[in-house]
């Protein structure tokens, strides 16, 4: 089974880096952060080639599977894999609140940029909240953990679960009065966009 984890996240590696553009990677990098590695896939092409493959992998259907494989991918620090893999955990529908520490190791150890935060919560964590309304108190530990992704996390998730959970006004107040005294930029504008989503 380790050999085809491996072979999978092998594969969507190679055929991201085929399908890569150096320019497109040169102004994804202006935007997005000059450390980040790209590369330059189109967000919807790293979308329509990761579903192509978890179309034809029974496994990539089950959760340890899709998780080894997604780790792998987000491992590689390399922005198009670490997208493919965010979306192969947004594919699989056995990803439940179980599965919440493994989703906060992956933010911890490998996220590095707003975008792929912005991608995890939306497409993983926003789902899994949805479904799970009664963790939602994971979002308050999360918005005052040391590590300023996991903080972006709660709050772009918490902006994803606009109209999707009950007594989200009061969970979006709440949030935005602990940051209070955040002091990291790229926080502080997740907290600006959960205001404004008020």
């Amino acid at each position: 089974m380790e050999n085809f984890h491996s072979k999978i996240s092998i594969i969507i590696d190679e055929e991201l880096r085929k399908s890569g553009n150096k320019e497109f990677a040169q102004r994804r990098n202006r935007l997005i952060g000059e450390g980040v590695i790209s590369y330059g896939v189109k967000t919807s092409e790293i979308r329509k080639i990761t579903k192509e493959y978890w179309r034809k992998n029974q496994e990539l259907k089950m959760a340890e599977s899709c998780f080894k494989i997604a780790e792998e991918l987000i491992s590689t620090k390399v922005f198009d894999n670490q997208m493919a893999g965010i979306f192969l955990l947004g594919l699989c529908q056995e990803i439940s609140a179980k599965d919440i520490p493994r989703l906060k190791k992956l933010i911890t150890l490998y996220l590095d940029n707003w975008a792929t935060c912005d991608a995890i919560s939306s497409e993983v964590m926003a789902r899994i909240l949805r479904d799970y309304s009664k963790k939602t108190g994971i979002l308050y530990s999360w918005t005052q953990s040391q590590n300023k992704w996991l903080r972006r996390t709660a709050l772009v998730t918490t902006i994803k679960l606009k109209d999707k959970i009950e007594d989200w006004e009061k969970i979006a107040s709440q949030l935005l009065s602990i940051s209070a005294e955040e002091k990291e930029p790229i926080v502080k504008k997740a907290i600006h966009w959960l205001r404004g989503s008020i």
